[in-house]
């Protein structure tokens, strides 16, 4: 007998009991834990393994214990939200458009920080109190291998976790949104068109209200650096994004479609392992359409928000570029945003690639015709993507054939 999917409030009062606390915050940011659990519940959790239940709801539990403490922090030191958050580099690009790596480069300048997993994980107490301890952070990497055991191939497509485990770099989304239920990552984990609704439908200003909170509480006691941050899923709100950060530079990265929406279904398409079973060929293609879909459908999104902010809040980068002239490429989006790429910044960036190359721990091997793309059908949809930007050159038959 299929045992049902707990209800909002019951990992609500698991989370509360966990921690001996209450308030989880501004109420407005229930919708998204409500919304992504009636959509498990419903559309994914019946097919799901015991395995992946048990991971699913000490995720869901977890995420919901630390928005408490989270909140707890916050009434215990006022100092946290006096923290200003100022002209942040964000790059915004859509997922497999290079923007992981742009991201990397940026956070290698001395004066720019970054978030990594492990605080997003385990953010309390507040690093202005203290170091965290060695067990806090091994306990942020168990959390890490914990969630990503049933797809060991997850670290092929993000190799940097396997070097730097829960101490690489954090995406908004991803890590930080997702405290608020609101990450595209947990639709492709266990959501589903219910929640892919609420993804593209919904107000999420007080998710991003939660974003600048916890932006505050990492840097409270580290002032004196700027954000350079991440975030595929911002072409899902870059509307309320742009507002709650009226003086961010914008970053929107760019990558040939065949690459970039092959690369997406295929990194997808393993995320789908999380639900316990085996994913065959007709889940692959089936996966494939549907990052294709939620793709086009928040590239649409995103592009009607940017004519609402005005192209000047955006600098436009090719992930080709990058690749062709990593340097050059930050140099550019550092004279966009009237700074100075520095000697110390520019060795360092020079050093990492030195030890990073894209293969060093697998080959993520994938192709356009493996998710069922049909190439004139998709540059006819990316049309007004292809002509406006004219990065990338759409998909060719050749490549799916």
């Amino acid at each position: 007998m299929t045992t049902g999917c707990p209800r909002a409030e019951q990992f609500e009062a698991l989370a509360c009991q966990r921690t001996g606390l209450e308030d989880f915050g501004h109420a407005a940011l229930r919708a998204g834990l409500v919304a992504f659990v009636e959509s498990m519940g419903e559309e994914v959790w019946p097919g799901m393994t015991d395995a992946a239940r048990a991971v699913a709801s000490e995720y869901i539990t977890h995420v919901l214990a630390t928005r408490l403490r989270l909140v707890a922090d916050r009434k215990a030191y006022p100092e946290i939200a006096a923290q200003g958050i100022s002209a942040p580099l964000i790059v915004v690009g859509p997922p497999r458009s290079g923007s992981t790596l742009l991201h990397t480069l940026l956070s290698l300048d001395p004066e720019n920080m970054a978030p990594e997993h492990w605080i997003c994980r385990e953010p309390s107490p507040p690093l202005a109190l203290g170091a965290p301890t060695d067990g806090r952070l091994r306990q942020a990497d168990e959390r890490m291998a914990g969630l990503f055991s049933l797809i060991p191939d997850i670290f092929v497509t993000h190799p940097y976790m396997i070097e730097e485990g829960s101490g690489a770099l954090a995406e908004c989304g991803s890590d930080i949104l997702s405290l608020a239920f609101t990450s595209q990552q947990l639709r492709c984990f266990w959501g589903g068109e219910g929640y892919r609704r609420y993804l593209l439908e919904a107000d999420h200003s007080a998710a991003l209200g939660l974003h600048h909170d916890f932006l505050q509480h990492i840097q409270w006691g580290q002032s004196g650096k700027r954000w350079a941050l991440k975030g595929s899923d911002h072409m899902l709100w870059m509307g309320e994004l742009a507002a709650q950060y009226p003086d961010a530079k914008l970053i929107w990265t760019h990558r040939d479609l065949a690459q970039q929406l092959a690369s997406l279904a295929s990194v997808q398409s393993i995320l789908l392992g999380l639900r316990g079973h085996p994913v065959s060929d007709e889940e692959r293609r089936a996966q494939g359409r549907r990052a294709i879909d939620l793709q086009h459908a928040s590239m649409a999104k995103a592009m009607r928000a940017r004519e609402a902010e005005g192209d000047h809040r955006f600098l436009d980068v090719s992930y080709h570029d990058v690749m062709n002239d990593h340097i050059a490429a930050v140099e550019r989006i550092y004279d966009w945003a009237g700074l100075t790429l520095s000697g110390p910044h520019a060795d360092a960036i020079r050093a990492w690639l030195a030890d990073h190359h894209q293969t060093k721990h697998g080959a993520h091997r994938h192709s356009p015709g493996e998710f069922g793309m049909d190439a004139d059908t998709i540059n006819a949809d990316f049309a007004e993507y292809l002509d406006k930007f004219g990065f990338g050159f759409g998909i060719r038959p050749e490549l799916v054939s």
